[in-house]
């Protein structure tokens, strides 16, 4: 080989191998950046859980998406947010998770809700540290102070310091603003328009635990079309409870319905909280074990007779919920009694006994 072809070689390898590390380089970035954004959301879930499940096998192709920035800000935190759309009129269900908790771990019940004809989005907020029962304890004016700040921005405090770009009308827009662009036939700007004003009464406001708090404050504030709120609103301690309580709300209390189970470890705060706002009636909570309620109650104990106090907190709505023998959520004819308490659109599943429901012991 003369001098001249194995200079051209030596630079061909040189080349070659330049290319090689390169490419290795952007792979162990990418991978590194996962393994960290995997680690950094781990820690979250709800309280009470029975461990990990995997994903459930849901039937429906979920929208996943992260917000990303609002006003050139950051989010934090900023887990993935779940959105699916079910027929053209059908309202939206806007869901908040609990302490810590992300839209990962309600992919059972969101299916459930897009089955019966809403349009979900499970949004992530700030809800990370203390809980807010923890945060506030028997101090009136805190409750309203974090509700209000995670909702909107305003009125921060000690307790709480969420800017207006990471508050939960400003994801919701940007949320919404994202859908109504990836999937134009989803009739997602009928939610929040052009302008960015919101239609609250197209929308059922749902949440978990804080997240449940959160949607019973929504709806103390803004015109909803309803609220929904699982082991919530936990915003009682002995006399004292949440001060915004105290005045009448702007959405009427026969479109709020709250459920939780009797061995709930917070059930005291909550079934006080249910009473200073008139959602327990003359007669107090129905009972049952899964089964719909007769009549119209507002406020619903279950006995699931599963897990531990702590865990009887989360498992009437999480993705451990327990499951009958054909897979489907014990619980599924509670959620399907609570989203059907609004009018919805006929869809392609009226009967939600025989519906695929995802299971979270499957995937």
């Amino acid at each position: 080989m003369s001098s001249a072809a194995r200079h051209a070689l030596h630079a061909l390898l040189v080349v070659v191998l330049a290319v090689t590390v390169v490419v290795a380089v952007v792979v162990v970035v990418d991978t590194a950046s996962e393994h960290q954004q995997a680690t950094a959301e781990a820690p979250r879930g709800p309280s009470g859980s029975l461990g990990h499940v995997g994903p459930p096998a849901e039937t429906q192709d979920f929208r996943r998406f992260r917000i990303g920035a609002v006003d050139g800000q950051r989010l934090t935190p900023n887990a993935t947010d779940f959105a699916s759309r079910s027929v053209g009129d059908g309202p939206l269900l806007l869901f908040l998770p609990a302490t810590r908790a992300r839209p990962a771990d309600y992919r059972t019940f969101l299916s459930v809700a897009s089955q019966a004809g809403y349009n979900v989005l499970g949004l992530d907020y700030w809800n990370l540290g203390t809980t807010l029962s923890g945060t506030c304890e028997n101090n009136p004016r805190c409750y309203t102070q974090v509700q209000r700040n995670r909702f909107d921005g305003t009125d921060a405090s000690q307790f709480s310091d969420v800017g207006p770009a990471g508050s939960i009308t400003a994801r919701l827009r940007d949320a919404v603003a994202h859908l109504s662009s990836a999937d134009p036939a989803g009739g997602w700007n009928r939610f929040v328009d052009g302008s960015g004003h919101i239609a609250w009464d197209h929308i059922v406001v749902a949440g978990h635990s804080q997240g449940g708090g959160e949607a019973a404050f929504i709806a103390h504030i803004r015109p909803v079309l309803g609220a929904l709120m699982f082991s919530s609103p936990v915003e009682s301690d002995g006399a004292a409870h949440a001060a915004w309580m105290d005045r009448p709300g702007v959405t009427p209390i026969t479109r709020e319905y709250a459920i939780d189970d009797v061995r709930d470890v917070f059930g005291p705060r909550i079934r006080g909280s249910w009473r200073v706002l008139g959602l327990d009636g003359p007669h107090g909570p129905s009972v049952t074990t899964t089964r719909p309620p007769s009549g119209d109650p507002h406020a619903i104990l279950t006995r699931l007779d599963v897990g531990d106090p702590d865990q009887a907190h989360s498992l009437i709505i999480d993705d451990a919920t327990p499951l009958q023998a054909n897979g489907t959520p014990r619980m599924l004819p509670l959620w399907h009694w609570m989203l059907t308490r609004v009018p919805l659109p006929q869809t392609h599943e009226p009967n939600p006994t025989r519906s695929a429901a995802p299971t979270p012991s499957q995937g």
